[in-house]
């Protein structure tokens, strides 16, 4: 059942996602979110101030979207053939392409320490890893 197939009344049905499936994305998403609160207590502040925490915060924004959606939502296997990819993308540009100059985490400008600034950033990130698997 884990490949989909026909039903009973030879109805054509869609794969279901199994334990192994929402396992890998389970711990992909604690790691994600374990880097993210790693990089926060080593820098001081909210990990979304450079290219390289963005990319990371999305591609935990898809793995939370993914795991949502295959848990609660529909048992498919779709939400997880859209999300891994786009998640591994978003996590290899970060790590495999930035230069290290732009993987550190520095200090925030003045303009970076508001509130509302990280609460704008944060609801947009989760939108866009939203909009990314939907």
């Amino acid at each position: 059942a884990a490949f989909g197939g026909d039903t009973a009344d030879g109805e054509r049905r869609a794969p279901s996602a199994s334990a192994v499936d929402l396992g890998v994305a389970g711990a992909a998403n604690a790691f994600l979110a374990g880097l993210l609160v790693v990089r926060w207590v080593d820098s001081g502040h909210f990990p979304l101030s450079n290219l390289y925490e963005s990319l990371i915060f999305l591609s935990w924004s898809i793995t939370s979207v993914q795991l949502y959606l295959t848990s609660k939502v529909s048992k498919s296997v779709v939400p997880g053939a859209v999300a891994a990819p786009a998640a591994l993308l978003a996590l290899a540009g970060a790590t495999l392409l930035l230069p290290p100059e732009l993987q550190r985490a520095g200090a925030l400008v003045p303009a970076l320490k508001s509130n509302w600034l990280i609460m704008h950033v944060t609801v947009m990130m989760f939108s866009y890893g939203t909009l990314m698997v939907g």
